[in-house]
Order: structure tokens, then C-alpha cells, then sequence
């Protein structure tokens, strides 16, 4: 079967399930799955299991003693080259969120916690190898399907089962949703946080402030500072996200902390700026306060457009035209695994779950009539990775 037609297929065979989608869909929008929630986290990993080995798929629980287990399927193909697909388990919203939110549907719209970050994305990624399977196509060497319970937190633990997914691969498909108008994504900022504490001297903010040394006061100072730098490099972007500090309002605060996330496009600008912040250290408001910062542990660097990735991204603008729709690609500020796929040296595509938004809010949304549309896209550039596909 050419390309077309089977791009074709795997339209009409995920179409024709829709109605089997949305109860999916509902199921696992009714799982509390925070990045910190192993319970739920290993409930996802067990029901997504279970669906990938009804495609045909071999798959393995990764197990964690202590955060929420993995998993990772592989098919294997008749063909020539390596596919990954990436995608994660964990979301934002802390216990309570999916039965006091439930899944849904007004119109072509789906809202619920994690409809398109990223739950209904890789479920309709499954839908998309299911319809590969009964099309009969196998023209690859192996098709991987790995999700993560980490995505959305800066303290990694699947590195590993990451590095190994990514080991002699030749595509890599990540399942974030596409954006609001349509558009995929290939390029991404990197993206790491920054925390910065003072500590002071306590005193009687009535008696003998003068005494006191005022950890708020110089912490508020070196935001400022730090606020300062933003767009200092192209496409740099420093935001203070969470500030704590200060007992009670009659003492001078002995202790203050921030917390900063910081996009960059390079990661020369990432060091540039780190050693700016230090610098700015230097220069205190209030002498006698200690200062000291540091760095997350997971630094996600940025996703480098490559020639390769290129032409993954023009193989999907063809696709989507053969499928009667158009898409662009874009740089986002937004991070995901496809830094790390990037990093691996693999040429790389995001964006590439349906049409959604207002991720990390109580309005995240899926629009119905792209899953279709966007399963035949991804099974489209699965057929065709490592190949030329021309109108």
C-alpha cells in the first residue's frame, strides 16, 4: 500500500473508533496521575500496558521503588530503521482534580485534566500503530513506544529507559499536542530553574530593627536584578515563578527564596547567564546577607533544528496536504523530551498529538475532529522516515 493511501486508512480506521476513543479517553482522564502520585501513575502504566499489547506490541513495566512506573513497547517490523515514539504519563493536577473535573465534551471539544497533555495524545498515537498493525504495514526495523512519569518535573528519573529508547534510532516522534492552530513543532527552547536564597539576621521589627539584617528586602533587590537580564540573549526568558519568605510581620526576616525559570535557544546562553546571576550576587543591597544559588537538577537543553529533523518536518507538510489539511512548523518556549531525543543526535518532531490547549489549566482542551486526522499524520511519517516522500 503506498503512503497515501495508508496515511488514508489509518484516518477512516481511527474515525470509524472515535465512539471507543472517548470512553479510552474518559477512563484516563479519571486517573490522578501528578508527576508525585505513584499510585496513580502506576494505574496509568497498567491500563496503557494492557492497550499496547492489544496492538501486538511486547511491553515492559519499568518499575520504580519509589516514582511512578514506566513503560516501553516495541514492535518489530520487517523493514529497515528504528521509530521512537515519547510521550508521558504524569500530569499537573494533584489528587481530586479528575473526579471534581471529569471528562467533557461540548461540541467538537473535549476538556478534562490532561486530554491533550497528554493523555488523549497518546492514545490516539495507539490508535495510529493499531491501525498500522491491522493495515499489515511492517516496513521498519522496530517501532518503540515509550512513556515516561517524569515529564513535567525537573527531577528526572527515566534518563535511562530514555537513553536506551533512543539508542540507534532514526526518528523520533514526540506526542505533545499540536498547536492551537494546527501547527508541529521543531524546534524547542531549553529550559532548567534557578534557586536563589538569602539569609539574613532576625531582629524586633519594632525595637531594634536596625539590628536586623533583612533577607526579604535584599532578595526582592536581586529579582529585580535578575528580571533585569531578560532578552539579554535572543529568545532569552527569566521569570520569578515562587517566592517564600519571613515568619511573622513584627520580626525582620532572617530567610527569603526564589525560585526562577529560565528559557534559552543556546546553551552557551544558559551559562552566560548563570554566571551573571553570580555576579550579581556580588552586589548586595544589604551587605551582611548571605546569598547563594543553584540550579535544578535536570537541565532540559533546547531542541536544535538539523537538516535531518527538516526533513522530517517538510516529509509532514506533504503528509498533511495528502491528508486535505496544511500545518507549519514552529519554535516554542514550551520544553519536552523531544531536548532530550535532540540531544541524542536524533532527528526529531514534536507536536504531533491532535489539536489542544490551555495545557496546565482548568480549560485544557482537545478539539475531537483532529484525532483522526493527526493518528494518519504520525502513521504517515512513521511510513516514511528515512525516505523522501514527494507530492
Amino acid at each position: 500500500m503506498d503512503v497515501p493511501s495508508l496515511a488514508r486508512e489509518v484516518e477512516k480506521y481511527t474515525q470509524q473508533r472515535l465512539p471507543q476513543y472517548i470512553k479510552e479517553l474518559r477512563e484516563l482522564c479519571a486517573i490522578d496521575s501528578d508527576s508525585y502520585n505513584k499510585a496513580g501513575l502506576d494505574e496509568m502504566a497498567l491500563v496503557l500496558a494492557e492497550r499496547l499489547r492489544g496492538t501486538g506490541m511486547h511491553v515492559d513495566i519499568i518499575r520504580r521503588e519509589i516514582w511512578g512506573n514506566d513503560l516501553y513497547g516495541i514492535v518489530r517490523g520487517t523493514g529497515q530503521g528504528n521509530i521512537l515514539l515519547l510521550g508521558h504519563t504524569d500530569t499537573v493536577y494533584p489528587a481530586g482534580t479528575a473526579a471534581s473535573r471529569p471528562l467533557r465534551i461540548e461540541g467538537n471539544t473535549v476538556y478534562g485534566p490532561g486530554v491533550c497533555d497528554m493523555k488523549g495524545c497518546i492514545l490516539a498515537a495507539t490508535y495510529a500503530v493499531e491501525a498500522l498493525q491491522a493495515a499489515d504495514f511492517r516496513d521498519y526495523g522496530e517501532l518503540r513506544f515509550l512513556c515516561v512519569s517524569d515529564e513535567e518535573i525537573n527531577t528526572r528519573h527515566c534518563q535511562d529507559i530514555m537513553e536506551q529508547a533512543c539508542n540507534d534510532c532514526q526518528g523520533a516522534f514526540i506526542l505533545e499536542a499540536a498547536r492551537s492552530n494546527g501547527d508541529i513543532v521543531s524546534a524547542r527552547k531549553g529550559n532548567t530553574a534557578y534557586t536563589l536564597t538569602a539569609r539574613g539576621r532576625s531582629a524586633h521589627a519594632g525595637v531594634e530593627p536596625e539590628k536586623g539584617r533583612n533577607a526579604i528586602i535584599e532578595l526582592a533587590h536581586q529579582i529585580l536584578e535578575f528580571q533585569a537580564l531578560n532578552d539579554w540573549r535572543e529568545g532569552l526568558t527569566i521569570s520569578a515563578g515562587v517566592i517564600s519568605g519571613g515568619t511573622v510581620p513584627n520580626v525582620v526576616p532572617d530567610f527569603a527564596q526564589a525560585q526562577f525559570d529560565l528559557r534559552f535557544l543556546k546553551q552557551a546562553d544558559r551559562l552566560a547567564t548563570e554566571a551573571l546571576f553570580r555576579e550579581s550576587l556580588k552586589r548586595k543591597f544589604i551587605e551582611d546577607v548571605e546569598l547563594a544559588i543553584e540550579h535544578a537538577p535536570d537541565i532540559k537543553g533546547p531542541m536544535v533544528r538539523t537538516p535531518e529533523s527538516l526533513k522530517l518536518a517538510e516529509q509532514a507538510r506533504v503528509i498533511a496536504g495528502l491528508l486535505g489539511f496544511s500545518i507549519d512548523h514552529v519554535l516554542t518556549g514550551g520544553a519536552s523530551d523531544a531536548s532530550y531525543t535532540s540531544a541524542c543526535g536524533i532527528p526529531s518532531l514534536d507536536g504531533l498529538g491532535p489539536i489542544g490547549g490551555r495545557d496546565h489549566s482548568p480549560f485544557e482542551y482537545l478539539e475531537l475532529d483532529s484525532v483522526a486526522p493527526r493518528a494518519a499524520l504520525l502513521a504517515g511519517l512513521i511510513a516514511t522516515t528515512g525516505q523522501t516522500l514527494r507530492r
